[in-house]
């Protein structure tokens, strides 16, 4: 029974500190007067909670900037000096991996094609070198990595840390991704879908850091998306919630890797593309002629925007998000249309909601889903601070 009392008391402890660092993050900067009115926590569990966050070094101590007369307000930041995070973004066509601190500020990034190599362990091969050259420069500078995130093409198993069939990506079916690289480093790794890493970076470190509900569309050589509510990524019972890029637009359409008719992924992501457009040469053929004005390649991406316009219309309608955010490799080639497709998107969205459309650019660019997978780490600590509170040993398995 007091065994019981102990770990209800634990589990109390760490809820509390979670809330108190989400508040801190949310803000910025806080004082510990203004997290007593926002968690309704008492000034004495405020104190004696923040009290041990610093000692760990997850928060610290700053003076406010105010300028008026008397003694300066001491607020609370996070603590960018001890705790580390690594990224990898496990591509189609390419690899990279990131160092960040606990801020999600990047202290190392590198990043390798890897196009026709099909094999798992020769691609992580040719990453290894650097993730090595990272954990040591972290050792050398005393920093604790916390664990490493991996963002990569879905469907997966959560459970087994393992792909179930990913389109487009050929080798990786079943390939145990987790617990290789777990056994590689020594180190806590997660995974997640990159669509959904890339919304959890804006979520934590971009556009919803103030907790609005987002959807991120991921559009490249595939199509995904993420969905961030009430500051959670959502997966659904089978893992497969926000798979947008397999929802039909056309009846009789092409079969999808996904076993689907006329997917969205298959008609308007870069091979879907390249396919409609049936010319030579590769993607960036596809974009000079299109520049040129060609006929054939002018209306194969006028068929894309329209495809672009008809999915965000009903991804608005589906999830009646506070904003959608756009990236991806095709992303860019779409800015000059955007103001066409997002005028387009509010005409036929439903009567009174036209003027709550918002459909923003990524924040991070090409760098979205290996701050997603840095992400993907951050917010694990700040809903389970006990992966910091408890120590190394609570990193490895």
């Amino acid at each position: 029974m007091l065994e019981s009392k102990a770990i209800y008391l634990q589990k109390v402890k760490l809820q509390n500190m979670s809330l108190i660092l989400q508040n801190i993050w949310r803000l910025e900067a806080v004082s510990r007067i203004e997290l007593v009115d926002m968690t309704r926590l008492t000034s004495g569990t405020i104190t004696n909670l923040t009290q041990e966050l610093i000692q760990r070094r997850i928060i610290r101590e700053s003076e406010s900037n105010s300028e008026s007369v008397g003694r300066k307000r001491v607020n609370l930041r996070f603590d960018n000096s001890l705790y580390s995070i690594i990224g990898l973004d496990i591509g189609r066509t390419t690899i990279g991996a990131v160092m960040t601190d606990l801020m999600g500020n990047i202290l190392g990034t590198i990043e390798y094609g890897t196009v026709g190599i099909n094999d798992p362990e020769a691609v992580l091969s040719l990453i290894d070198p650097f993730v090595r050259k990272l954990i040591a420069t972290a050792e050398s500078q005393r920093r604790t990595i916390i664990g490493m995130g991996v963002s990569i093409p879905g469907p997966m198993d959560q459970s087994t840390g393992k792909l179930r069939y990913p389109p487009h990506f050929p080798g990786w079916n079943e390939y145990p991704i987790r617990s290789t690289l777990e056994q590689r480093y020594g180190i806590k790794v997660w995974i997640e879908d990159d669509a959904r890493t890339s919304a959890l970076a804006e979520r934590w470190f971009g556009i919803g850091r103030g907790g609005k509900d987002l959807l991120f569309v991921s559009m490249g050589m595939g199509i995904g998306g993420g969905v961030i509510q009430n500051g959670s990524i959502l997966r659904g019972a089978n893992g497969l919630y926000s798979q947008i890029g397999h929802m039909s637009l056309m009846l009789d359409g092409p079969v999808c890797d996904c076993g689907n008719i006329g997917c969205w992924e298959a008609l308007g992501s870069i091979p879907g593309i390249l396919k409609r457009w049936s010319g030579e040469g590769g993607f960036s053929e596809f974009i000079q002629e299109v520049r040129e004005g060609k006929a054939r390649a002018v209306q194969c991406m006028q068929e894309t925007i329209r495809m672009v316009e008809m999915s965000l219309t009903s991804l608005f309608n589906l999830y009646d998000p506070d904003v959608i955010v756009l990236g991806g490799k095709l992303y860019p080639y779409l800015t000059p249309y955007m103001e066409e497709i997002v005028a387009k998107v509010r005409n036929r969205v439903f009567d009174g909601a036209s003027e709550r459309v918002f459909i923003e650019p990524s924040t991070f660019g090409d760098m979205q889903s290996l701050m997603g997978a840095v992400a993907l780490v951050f917010g694990r600590v700040l809903e389970q601070p006990q992966l910091v509170i408890e120590g190394s040993q609570s990193l490895r398995q």
